[in-house]
């Protein structure tokens, strides 16, 4: 009976663990990393944090090395309760293709730029990502839940 219980209560105890690596937890995760990594940049190209080209670059390689990990996650019909994809994203999948390329080109042509070291092209560079995000968020993107 013990044995029972116990085997009854780790499952239950299973099923949240489960359910937190659905596809659509796991690329909020994945953006989450990306924003981790790209605001520390943010505040250095907003003159908040001193400039190191040696940290700087460590950043953008960070940032390049993660930035194509949460669009491995967007399955036909991984829309769940709290996702805040939009269904556009399977409907118009070239479009949604072309959003992911632009923003990886822009994350790479970040990193080229870091390890040029001049800031105002840094600027530059951090700049078309925002705007790249921010051009995916539009499209692809609903309010919070």
């Amino acid at each position: 009976m013990k044995q029972t219980i116990t085997a009854l209560l780790l499952a239950a105890l299973a099923i949240p663990a489960a359910m937190a690596d659905s596809p659509a937890d796991i690329r909020t995760q994945s953006f989450k990393k990306i924003l981790r990594a790209f605001e520390p940049m943010g505040m250095v190209v907003r003159e908040r944090d001193p400039y190191n080209k040696t940290k700087f670059i460590a950043m953008a390689d960070g940032l390049k090395q993660i930035a194509a990990e949460p669009f491995n996650h967007f399955p036909a019909g991984s829309i769940d309760g709290k996702s805040r994809a939009k269904p556009e994203i399977w409907s118009q999948p070239a479009k949604f293709q072309a959003a992911r390329d632009t923003f990886l080109k822009s994350v790479n042509d970040l990193d080229n730029t870091a390890h040029n070291g001049d800031l105002a092209s840094i600027k530059k560079s951090y700049g078309v990502v925002a705007q790249s995000c921010k051009a995916c968020h539009d499209s692809f993107r609903g309010p919070e839940k």
